[in-house]
């Protein structure tokens, strides 16, 4: 832990820092661990505007207790059923869960880990990604595609992207042995299995990185395309190909994705009739607080704690479930405990082959020929104030011992909304309505309706709700939790155009009647079930 502090520069206001624990809550615990020396030395952020900065898109908020929302989050972390039984389901197929995340590390990077020991380093919580859709996750920050230390994203003829072979299973190990060398891992670097990607967070989970994954396919798949039908070559076909996954990846996003969580009148205003507070004359070029702090966190309450993964782990045909933490475990980033001589990937130099994604328990494929969704497809769990995991849970976090405060993903999500100072969730829709957007408060009583009665009456949050909370009992209340509501909406909506309109390219400049959906990208290269 970077001593719990986190930097955000917003605009027009520098930088705002701030310790999310009490400084004698941590003191007390790094002592205890023998971590930092006496007087423990408290951080400054740096004096210089960073590249990449967060602004506001409403009015800020007064911070409320500290405690309060500690005792909000510590209750939002419950166990919810493991089984694939339908209580607690969206109707969104569980891969858009991942997809999010996946675009999420495409447009927002602030590298401060609380959990982290690594020394402070303010520079690192700036918005260290372009504000655009544009898969610099995938290409890497620089054009030529090298990352610093680990060498190039792309293979020797600088057109194709590198593709991982998979490791072979061995006898004793669920679904018996299955080949190696396929071509179903991320790339990695032979000395410690790193993976060669443009951004090492992709790596921190199984279904990220197989999504990754699948990126870089579908990169490869539009090399091979123009190449054989246009006889490109060199940087001509290299520079073809990145801009056409480009592309079809906005429209993803634009036609597939957000459909999916956000309400539809929404996106179609926001379409239709500008976007009223992510505007270009206040905002261009930069990250909103409102949505990187809360409502794109809507995700976390999105995932299940465990996964119809392949034929080898799964619950319907008597297999192994894949939990989280396996799906933690099986990456490099993420991988371990830290308890000694315990290795990432079980040990081996890449994934196992059994551990390779079945994409047709992950999206629906009805719309795609030839193509058969499993009948066992994984939901997404319904957005609400709930979470079904903990960290405390995965492999990178047991052997942290901390205040289980610390190890709180729904208690770290209040507390930097509260460092922000961002406003409730009543105090949004007044914003809102200021500027002439369609939208009216959530009854209090109605906000208190669920297993938080008691804390929400107790603080007056059902009046003066956290927006993260706000944002996630909005979707439960009125859409059932199948998608945002018009708050978490028309925040969500409005970034995603901006981003869109504002991208180097952009689909609603250069191809706005493409449609393209998650589905029709895996079925694009076809490698949807690698073991069966």
């Amino acid at each position: 832990m970077r001593h719990g502090t986190e930097n955000f520069y917003v605009t027009g206001e520098g930088w705002i820092s701030g310790l999310l624990f009490p400084l004698k809550l941590l003191i007390k615990l790094f002592r205890k661990l023998g971590a930092y020396p006496d007087p423990m030395p408290m951080p400054q952020p740096p004096s210089e505007e960073p590249e990449h900065i967060f602004c506001r898109i409403l009015p800020k908020g007064s911070p409320p207790d500290h405690d309060d929302l500690v005792e909000l989050g510590m209750a939002m972390e419950v166990e919810r059923a493991a089984g694939l039984d339908a209580e607690g389901n969206s109707n969104i197929p569980a891969g858009y869960t991942y997809l999010g995340q996946f675009i999420d590390h495409d447009i927002t990077l602030d590298a401060t880990k609380i959990e982290s020991t690594d020394p402070f380093d303010p520079k690192a919580t700036e918005n260290m990604r372009t504000p655009s859709l544009d898969l610099d996750s995938v290409y890497g920050p620089a054009p030529d595609g090298v990352i610093p230390g680990l060498g190039g994203v792309f293979q020797p003829d600088n057109v194709h992207l590198r593709v991982g072979l998979t490791s072979e299973t061995l006898s004793g190990e669920p679904g018996g042995p299955i080949n190696g060398g396929l071509s179903n891992d991320l790339p990695r670097r032979a000395s410690d299995k790193t993976a060669i990607i443009g951004d090492k967070r992709n790596d921190e989970n199984l279904a990220v990185a197989q999504t990754h994954l699948a990126f870089i396919k579908f990169h490869n798949a539009w090399v091979d395309k123009l190449a054989s039908e246009q006889g490109l070559s060199g940087d001509a076909l290299r520079d073809a190909a990145r801009k056409e996954v480009t592309l079809h990846y906005q429209s993803i996003v634009l036609t597939d994705f957000l459909p999916r969580i956000v309400q539809e009148k929404v996106l179609h205003d926001v379409l239709d009739n500008g976007r009223k507070l992510y505007t270009d004359e206040d905002h261009k070029d930069c990250m909103p607080l409102e949505f990187s702090v809360a409502a794109y966190r809507m995700g976390h309450s999105m995932v299940r704690p465990v996964y119809e993964w392949n034929r080898v782990f799964n619950i319907s045909q008597g297999g192994i479930p894949a939990s989280l933490e396996f799906l933690f475990e099986f990456t490099k980033f993420s991988g371990t405990t830290g308890a000694a001589g315990e290795e990432t990937l079980r040990g081996k130099p890449t994934l196992p082959s059994n551990w390779i994604i079945d994409w047709t328990r992950f999206y629906d494929f009805s719309s795609v020929d030839g193509v058969n969704t499993h009948p066992n497809m994984n939901f997404a769990r319904d957005l609400d104030a709930r979470l079904a995991f903990g960290l405390k849970e995965l492999p990178e976090f047991k052997q942290m011992s901390a205040a289980p405060e610390l190890l709180s993903l729904a208690t770290r999500n209040l507390l930097r909304g509260r460092l922000v100072s961002l406003p409730t969730g009543q105090e949004a829709v007044a914003a809102m309505q200021a500027k002439g957007i369609d939208v009216n408060a959530l009854d209090p009583d109605r906000i208190a309706s669920n297993v938080h009665e008691s804390i929400l009456r107790d603080h007056d949050f059902h009046k003066e709700t956290p927006l993260w909370y706000y944002i996630l009992r909005e979707a439960k209340l009125v859409e059932d939790g199948n998608k945002l509501g018009p708050v978490g909406s028309r925040i969500v909506a409005e970034v995603f155009v901006g981003l869109i309109e504002n991208s180097r390219t952009s689909l609603l400049t250069e191809r706005p009647n493409l449609e393209f959906s998650m589905p029709e990208l895996l079925a694009f290269f076809g490698d949807l079930n690698p073991i069966g």
